[in-house]
């Protein structure tokens, strides 16, 4: 009891009455001496989500099996040397923080996942057949009520008990949790767009207008957006939007330019400022010869979304020096030689300097292999993974 769970994902295409059809992917962590699952359904299979989902299992029965078993997904195993799985060592990160070992199932050996597998034949045949629901969040609020007053107190064939009852012999040999969860919050790098916006997901997170074509940090977490200035100083968060919605925005008022058109032109030479003395002069030369200087300032400050900070100082000397103050011609000179970046680009520029700041943590160097014998090292086969006729559920 309290060995071993196993757990893996089941895609259906569901049409919800209210969004429409939509492909989502069913969560499950099984328990293997009780049967008792958690099972929650989400809209993707990545890394973060699949972590969140632990730890939103393990909070659900309160601890942790001392093992769990996988197949192949990529979140756990990067590849294999033979038959030796090389796990992903953000997800051993993870593992090791709870304190459970990962095994990976053999190639080509998915009755080693019986347990898991079979549960999913329960969900197709009881909980989706026969019901329809209005959204996702419906069906994981059907599929909560259903895991405690059906998936729970059902007699399992096998053991002739109800996985409630055999949890709660279960239950003492599992693993407790940390004092605190595993933080599972995503770090990226987004660079504000020409109207103030930091996209994720498809959706729009405002930030202070005059930060246009900044590289921002950003922190994702299961309800909020927090954006972050370069030198790791907070500028702003926004409650996340969730579901399947694109195209939306949060946007802060105080964030939009101001209607005093003296204090916009302020900031933006402070910007253009920040830029260099080459810039400043250019800004100065553009309010003085064009009539809409200040809105294709702007303009320029957003090709930093598009092109290295670097090339744009060089097309702007360039335009000062052929007194050529507009967006278009400065336009033209990065179009003529410079390269747009690209998002791996966009991340070598800042990412690597200040995400452990980000985290709020010191560096942490690579781990020596030998610390990971323990947590890995050979044992006798796990009793999921013994060749049997017919493994019994």
């Amino acid at each position: 009891a309290g060995l071993q769970a196993q757990m893996d994902y089941g895609t259906y295409d569901i049409h919800f009455t209210d969004e429409g059809k939509r492909r989502v992917h069913a969560f499950s962590y099984v328990l293997g001496f009780s049967r008792r699952q958690y099972l929650y359904f989400v809209e993707h299979q990545d890394f973060t989500t699949t972590i969140r989902q632990h730890v939103s299992a393990f909070t659900y029965l309160g601890r942790l099996a001392a093992e769990c078993l996988y197949d192949n997904m990529k979140v756990v195993v990067n590849s294999h040397d033979g038959e030796q799985p090389i796990y992903n060592t953000r997800f051993l990160a993870f593992a090791t923080y709870y304190g459970f070992r990962p095994v990976a199932c053999r190639p080509r050996r998915p009755q080693t996942k019986g347990k898991v597998e079979r549960q999913f034949q329960l969900v197709e045949g009881n909980l989706l057949n026969g019901r329809t629901f209005s959204s996702l969040q419906h069906l994981n609020e059907t599929t909560a009520w259903w895991l405690a007053h059906v998936a729970d107190l059902r007699q399992h064939k096998t053991t002739q008990r109800t996985p409630l009852e055999l949890f709660h012999e279960e239950f003492p040999h599992l693993l407790p949790l940390p004092e605190k969860p595993y933080d599972t919050a995503e770090v990226v790098y987004r660079t504000v767009n020409p109207e103030g916006y930091v996209t994720y997901l498809q959706n729009f997170y405002s930030v202070p207008w005059q930060r246009i074509g900044e590289l921002l940090p950003v922190r994702i977490t299961e309800t909020e957006v927090i954006i972050y200035d370069p030198d790791i100083c907070e500028i702003t968060r926004h409650p996340r939007w969730t579901g399947s919605l694109t195209g939306q925005h949060r946007t802060d008022p105080a964030h939009c330019p101001a209607p005093d058109l003296r204090r916009k032109q302020e900031v933006l030479r402070q910007r253009f400022e920040q830029l260099g003395p080459q810039a400043a002069s250019f800004f100065d030369q553009l309010l003085r010869t064009r009539r809409y200087g200040k809105d294709e300032a702007v303009r320029i400050l957003s090709l930093l979304v598009i092109y290295h900070q670097p090339d744009l100082l060089a097309a702007i000397e360039r335009a000062n020096r052929f007194r050529a103050f507009s967006r278009a011609a400065v336009e033209r000179i990065l179009a003529a030689s410079a390269q747009p970046r690209s998002a791996l680009d966009s991340l070598d520029d800042q990412a690597r300097q200040h995400l452990d700041e980000l985290l709020r943590q010191n560096p942490v160097p690579p781990r020596d292999t030998r610390d990971y014998q323990t947590l890995l090292a050979d044992h006798d086969p796990p009793p999921w993974d013994v060749p049997e006729k017919g493994e019994s559920e």
